[in-house]
């Protein structure tokens, strides 16, 4: 019980507010991801990329309601990606696990997310050369496994105070 009455002080304690163009910033390339994903899974069939662009917003929500309510920046401004207000929202706080756990527990869920559209743009190229799909996928790639780990570590989480509880900033 003593940890729990813990773990809400240090969500109250938790004051620091981070600016709107970080949260943009942190936003905005999972955005593009999850966009080019979709132009991707186009070329393998209209349902394919509407079926992709369901998971993607589920998937956003998913992380709020099962990922969220667990950190100590939920329902304040001192989240880097603006998640801790928003899902503060539709979810209550949730005690009794540590955030890095449940992180852990619940990630698996959207790695589809990351891995599916270039996987499937790989099969479609062997099958037939397009370059514009081509292009989609580079840039996808980079967005993926480039540009959001580095804005994540380099800006939103660098300065965090939770840090060392999260699994971004330490291997998962």
């Amino acid at each position: 019980m003593k940890k729990d009455s813990s773990l809400l002080m240090e969500r109250k304690s938790c004051t620091k507010s981070i600016p709107l163009w970080l949260v943009l910033l942190d936003n905005i390339p999972t955005l593009g991801m999850y966009t080019l994903g979709t132009w991707i899974l186009v070329y393998l069939s209209d349902l394919s990329a509407l079926i992709y662009a369901i998971y993607s917003v589920s998937g956003i929500i998913w992380f709020w309601g099962r990922i969220c309510p667990y950190c100590h920046h939920f329902n304040t401004r001192a989240c880097p990606c603006g998640y801790g207000l928003l899902s503060a929202q539709f979810f209550k706080a949730r005690e009794g696990k540590s955030f890095r756990k449940i992180f852990r527990q619940n990630i698996i869920f959207l790695f589809p997310g990351w891995f599916v559209p270039p996987l499937v743009a790989v099969s479609l190229l062997f099958l037939e050369y397009q370059s514009s799909l081509l292009f989609l996928t580079i840039i996808f790639s980079i967005i993926a496994f480039f540009l959001i780990p580095v804005v994540s570590k380099q800006v939103g989480c660098k300065n965090c105070e939770i840090r060392a509880d999260c699994p971004w900033m330490t291997k998962i």
